[in-house]
């Protein structure tokens, strides 16, 4: 089985249909948080990965927007846009667990400990905090840099940002998970 993941898309649905052009054929396509803004809501951005079939999950900007800590602008987004693609939003979950040929797989937006917050970056001595999590594969997101790192048994996957990299690479990113070899890779797309 072969996981398709994206994360911090921040509504730029440009950037992601590049992304989905440049993806090879996957199974299953999962949505590591912040596919919006707290500030800006894109249809067009939901629209394309509901299309795909994503598993979404919540990050630091959907539980903003959905978590009432933004009404004024979630009002103005109840009145404009289709309801349904924004409950795909504001009802996915902070979490995703999946299983499947042999492998343990958690996604969080952020770390396991804290789903909206905290930065684990390449090389972090919080790497290590991951070695006795009870998964193969953990997929993050939030840092917008991208990532496969190995702690203990356990693969740390970042698969960055399609629409805002912040490694010092120009091009958007994605990874590609292969649950039956065990990689996982790191896909870069351009993003002019």
């Amino acid at each position: 089985m072969k996981l398709a993941i994206v994360s911090d898309i921040h509504a730029d649905a440009k950037a992601l249909r590049r992304v989905l052009d440049d993806m090879p054929s996957v199974d299953r396509v999962l949505c590591a948080g912040d596919a919006c803004s707290d500030y800006r809501f894109c249809p067009e951005t939901v629209e394309l990965l509901v299309d795909v079939g994503a598993q979404f999950i919540q990050g630091n900007h959907e539980h903003v927007l959905f978590g009432g800590q933004n009404p004024g602008y979630l009002a103005k987004c109840r009145a404009q846009y289709d309801h349904a693609l924004l409950d795909v939003l504001a009802e996915a979950p902070p979490s995703f667990d999946l299983e499947a040929a042999g492998a343990r797989v958690h996604m969080i937006h952020a770390t396991p400990w804290s789903p909206f917050s905290g930065y684990i970056n390449p090389g972090s001595p919080k790497l290590a905090q991951f070695a006795p999590l009870p998964y193969d594969f953990v997929i993050l997101g939030h840092t917008h840099v991208p990532m496969v790192e190995r702690a203990g048994p356990v693969t740390v996957i970042n698969p960055g940002s399609p629409s805002q990299p912040r490694d010092g690479d120009r091009r958007g990113a994605y990874a590609v998970l292969d649950l039956e070899s065990r990689e996982a890779t790191i896909h870069r797309v351009r993003l002019d």
